[in-house]
């Protein structure tokens, strides 16, 4: 093997001289005398490599594609262009058109054979993204078959379309050569990472789909703009049309702003397929699309229906256990990991016209499940350092709940005193302290409190009294020694973040992290990740989708990291991470409030707990509360 520092663009035939241009100089030329048959492409545009053989191209290619061929003249076929073919018939296209076919035979009976529970046009979706000409591409990539394939001259570069004919090639030659089965093992071992990060998505729910990719892959948020309003007031029809960045897409219509959103966001995703599916194809006109639609230099990854290994993960959650009562399933929330391995989980409230609510303990090995009735409904209720018995905050108290005897001991009493109709509702422990949240029961004012109470004191602080229903909570010491306060107030559709000052009994002005407010969803239960770089937030969806949600989204930038889906349960109200015999799951509540019983038979499985797969190693911060000290 020798090196120039050029680039081959031409295969040559023996004892054929040809100038070639320097990649460095375009004033001189480097005249080679070849006594090889061929030169392949290369795609460091700094390395000529001149091969000894087309023996040890076709040896290269057999050894990374894990196949060997009987009939290497048939290989030989497989990876020449036709711009270095004799004729037409002497190049890769006509197994190329026999490549595609094989290639939809075999990812459809692997999708059919994977996927038993989705809908033919969920299968389809995922098909026509893993026969794409960008995945191929991607392909050809992983295999290191760029080097391998003979061109002609004058290709400046190698684009998708001809990466993705090899591989095309390649498999009906392996089709060709050694039949179905051979075929079939040499598209699962070369689609293998594909095939792994495939997953289906609700097809039905483009705002959904659209909020994923562009958080994903451009950072940024979609925003629905309404362009016009047509028709009297009993025949009303919409005209809304999304916008990423400073680009707008196709507006869509419909007799109600949701079903307009949603033929926008169909349009901007059809849109977005067709600037990926495009990509590669011409750098100069992929870039310009790439600048057009991000507003930026941000490089629009080709996956859309297929995450990337640690960016993106999709997991459907199975139901843990189904309470055994229609009060329990009303309202599950807050979920705690207890020392003992069971879980602990609260009954809000018990029916939609009931004032009282219960501490549940789950063992979730046995799935036996003992409830504890309380006084009142509950928002939290926490393990404390004296066995069986809890910190919870019912109505507006919080106090001691021992679960041996059935004793309430309220510390704190009065809170929200000064305002009418709110009850106490979400709260988090740290470092010993408690902080709580209070709800506004018609979910219309904001007046319900954010309350301090301080471990080193005892001591209750008010640290705000404009929350209309205050939810998930989590807090974080920063590297400098400061906290941040991660909260939501679930009706603004918005996770924030403030410093807070435990000494002070303070906490700064809020800044959003997370924007839902395009979406028809409420964020609810939140938690952190081990790590403390991510927030896991369970979404209320008070509408009809086939599946509700939890997700994970990064502190550092709000990206979507991870989606749990709950299906036949809409309304998923908080998260834990729970450890079971193996493994570390996601346990998530959902609940049946406010479903009709239309609804209801729709969702068979509102009101269950469920538990999805996680890659943590561990369940994170599962702290007890220390019981105060008698006066």
């Amino acid at each position: 093997m020798t090196e120039l520092s050029g680039v081959c663009r031409t295969a040559l035939r023996p004892s054929r001289k040809m100038n070639f241009r320097c990649s460095q100089s375009h004033d001189r030329h480097i005249k080679i005398q070849s006594t090889f048959p061929f030169f392949a492409f290369c795609d460091d545009v700094q390395l000529l490599v001149r091969m000894s053989s087309i023996d040890e191209i076709l040896s290269l290619c057999e050894s990374r594609i894990n196949y060997t061929f009987q009939d290497r003249s048939l290989l030989r076929r497989c990876l020449t262009h036709s711009s270095s073919a004799e004729t037409r018939l002497d190049s890769n296209e006509r197994l190329e058109f026999l490549g595609d076919a094989v290639l939809g035979l075999i990812i459809c009976e692997h999708l059919f054979q994977i996927f038993p529970d989705q809908r033919e046009g969920q299968l389809t979706q995922m098909k026509s993204w893993l026969v794409s000409r960008a995945t191929c591409a991607r392909v050809a990539r992983m295999l290191d078959l760029a080097s391998l394939i003979l061109v002609g001259r004058g290709l400046q570069s190698l684009p998708d379309s001809i990466l993705s004919a090899v591989v095309e090639s390649l498999i009906a030659g392996v089709y060709v050569d050694g039949g179905l089965h051979a075929a079939r093992a040499f598209v699962l071992f070369a689609f293998r990472d594909e095939l792994t990060l495939c997953r289906p998505l609700d097809t039905e729910n483009f705002k959904s789909q659209l909020q994923e990719l562009t958080q994903r892959e451009l950072g940024k948020t979609p925003e629905y703009i309404l362009l016009d309003e047509l028709g009297p007031d009993h025949a009303r029809e919409f005209e809304i049309a999304a916008r990423i960045g400073d680009r707008t897409f196709e507006s869509g219509r419909g007799r109600s702003k949701k079903e307009a959103e949603q033929q926008a966001a169909r349009n901007a995703v059809l849109m977005l397929r067709r600037v990926v599916d495009d990509f590669g194809n011409d750098p100069e006109e992929s870039a310009t699309s790439r600048n057009e639609l991000a507003n930026d230099p941000t490089d629009l990854s080709s996956r859309f229906f297929i995450q990337e290994p640690d960016a993106m993960k999709s997991v459907s959650a199975d139901i843990l256990f189904k309470p055994d009562s229609e009060e329990l399933r009303f309202l599950p929330e807050g979920p705690y990991l207890l020392p003992d391995g069971r879980v602990s989980w609260v009954g809000i409230q018990h029916g939609a016209d009931s004032v009282m609510g219960s501490i549940n303990i789950l063992n979730p090995t046995t799935l036996i499940n003992q409830r504890f009735d309380l006084p009142g409904r509950p928002g939290f209720a926490f393990p404390t350092d004296r066995p069986g018995v809890f910190v919870a905050g019912v109505e507006r108290t919080v106090g001691l709940f021992d679960t041996n005897t059935g004793n309430w001991s309220p510390f704190i009493a009065h809170v929200d005193s000064d305002v009418t109709n709110t009850i106490i509702n979400d709260a988090v422990l740290f470092e010993g302290n408690l902080i709580f949240g209070c709800k506004e029961l018609e979910f219309k004012t904001r007046k319900a409190g954010l309350y301090l109470w301080r471990k080193r004191d005892q001591k209750t602080i008010r640290l705000r009294n404009d929350q209309i229903c205050s939810n998930g909570k989590a807090v974080v010491r920063n590297a400098d020694g400061t906290l941040t306060l991660y909260d939501i107030d679930s009706p603004s559709k918005q996770i924030t973040r403030c410093t807070l000052d435990i000494d002070a009994g303070t906490v700064s002005l809020p800044q959003v992290v997370v924007d839902l407010t395009h979406e028809d969803v409420f964020p609810d239960g939140m938690i952190l990740t081990p790590d403390h770089r991510s927030l896991i937030v369970a979404l209320y969806d008070p509408g009809d989708p086939p599946a509700g949600q939890a997700r994970q989204y990064s502190l550092a930038d709000g990206s979507l990291e991870a989606v749990w889906t709950c299906p036949g349960s809409p309304r998923v109200t908080c998260p834990q991470l729970i450890r079971m015999s193996t493994s570390v799951g996601l346990l998530l509540t959902t609940a049946v409030e406010h479903m009709p019983a239309d609804q209801r038979a729709k969702h068979p499985a509102a009101g269950c707990l469920f538990l999805g797969e996680t890659d943590f190693t561990s369940v994170g911060d599962q702290p007890l509360f220390p019981c105060p000290q008698p006066s």
